[in-house]
């Protein structure tokens, strides 16, 4: 079992994690101001995922609640935040990217999350903490579902 210290480390990797979508997912609704709606949609989802997470520090504290490590390492999740990071950089700087690739991209995001089925390194036994952590899974798949649903139609309408 690692210690509590590596634990809460873990979870403000996850959260931060988070964050790094939503800023992501904001420079995405300044970049495209036709699809801000739906971008700002994902970020106050994302933010929302962010503040569930480091409230699951607290029940980690508690001892109600902790952090698999077998599931994946920490490394892990800070390669994953700097992608993020880099992507945000990316979208900052580049004047001209298509949204297409912005929403291919942020599908892959989610994907990938859901693939690695990333909350799985979040645990504990009471119903209060199974209902959040099945609750993140199941917006980061309406995430990945609506992101899809968007590049389906932005795909329909460039030649």
């Amino acid at each position: 079992m690692s210690s509590l210290a590596d634990q809460l480390e873990t979870i403000g990797l996850m959260a931060a994690h988070e964050s790094a979508i939503a800023d992501l997912y904001e420079a995405y609704a300044q970049k495209f101001p036709e699809q801000a709606e739906f971008f700002h949609s994902l970020v106050a989802e994302e933010r929302e995922h962010a503040r569930s997470i480091v409230g699951f520090a607290e029940k980690a504290r508690s001892g109600a609640a902790r952090v698999n490590p077998d599931r994946f390492s920490s490394r892990e999740i800070l390669t994953s935040l700097d992608n993020v990071r880099q992507q945000l950089r990316g979208a900052e700087r580049r004047r001209d990217i298509p949204l297409v690739e912005i929403l291919s991209a942020c599908a892959d995001l989610e994907d990938s999350l859901l693939e690695r089925r990333y909350f799985e390194i979040l645990e504990g036994d009471g119903a209060e903490l199974r209902q959040l952590l099945e609750t993140l899974a199941g917006e980061t798949e309406a995430h990945r579902d609506k992101v899809r649903q968007a590049l389906a139609q932005q795909q329909q309408q460039e030649p």
